[in-house]
């Protein structure tokens, strides 16, 4: 039996394989799209053209659509095996940060190590939101625990080691994220800036965190590859979110191959389905968390 899931899991690498080292033109055209959207959106409303209610919804879409290049970036996944882009894989990394207000400089760090220790309490730094859905107090907690470990992730152990120009780049990220909030809370309407800067932006950290830090994972319990990580099997109704959502439905792809960007995740997917399930890889519904049968 060992044999044979060895036999298949080399048969999923070489899928996956065909997936990997490109240049990734769909995240560098979400990053293009994100930042002219979440800055058009913030152009508009405060020239009076754009109700705070459609700036509410774009800020908090776009704070969510914001992480994904994020993530592909510090993976490499933009770059590939592009060697001479990677300094576009950066530029969409660093640009997209601004939004999300996670800092590309430690996300990184916190990111693999993520990766590296997965569902391990005490080791794995996502594994914090275990138990966020316990109550409405823990779910709160959760979500500020969880950004807040995102944002210092640097000073866990890391800081005294880590490279002066390392250190500089986290201060100037942080300090650029705080100066343009700061600047725009001072030309717009303080009661509305205020909804739209940190309202909007805590609903887009709040889909962020549940959806594609949360549910992926819960309930935090396994930690072996293939196992780690939920496959969320959507009905066609859902499409619309599943396509907001970005393929994260389907984060156990991500985390069996993270070299693979994420609009890949369903092709190879549809490819290594059956060797998934014969690893035990969790395939669920989105609702009932129950099994749900190979089609």
């Amino acid at each position: 039996m060992e044999q044979n899931l060895s036999a298949l899991n080399r048969e999923a690498i070489q899928a996956a394989r065909q997936y990997m080292g490109h240049f990734g033109w769909g995240t560098v055209a979400l990053s293009a799209a994100v930042l002219v959207v979440f800055i058009g959106n913030i152009a508009l409303f405060a020239a009076g053209v754009m109700p705070l209610w459609a700036a509410f919804v774009i800020f908090a879409a776009t704070t969510y659509l914001s992480y994904t290049p994020v993530h592909e970036a510090a993976h490499g996944n933009i770059h590939g095996d592009h060697a001479g882009r990677k300094w576009v894989n950066d530029l969409c990394g660093y640009l997209c940060a601004q939004i999300i207000m996670i800092p590309y400089s430690t996300h990184t760090v916190e990111h693999f190590t993520h990766h590296r220790y997965t569902n391990q309490p005490g080791k794995d730094p996502d594994a914090i939101l275990k138990g966020m859905t316990d109550s409405p107090q823990a779910f709160v907690v959760g979500v500020a625990r969880f950004l807040w470990t995102q944002i210092t992730f640097l000073f866990h152990g890391y800081w005294e080691t880590a490279p002066r120009r390392e250190k500089l780049i986290f201060c100037a990220e942080v300090g650029m994220a705080i100066s343009w909030r700061a600047l725009l809370l001072s030309v717009l309407p303080l009661l509305p800036g205020l909804v739209l800067l940190v309202g909007a932006y805590v609903v887009g950290v709040i889909f962020t965190t549940y959806w594609f830090a949360f549910r992926p994972h819960h309930p935090y319990e396994d930690s072996a590859r293939y196992r780690n990580t939920n496959s969320l099997i959507m009905p066609v109704w859902m499409k619309p979110l599943e396509w907001f959502w970005l393929g994260q439905n389907l984060h156990s792809i991500h985390h069996a191959f993270p070299r693979v960007p994420f609009y890949k995740y369903h092709a190879l997917f549809r490819q290594i389905e059956p060797i998934m399930r014969a690893h035990g890889a969790p395939v669920l519904g989105i609702f009932d968390r129950q099994p749900v049968v190979s089609a």
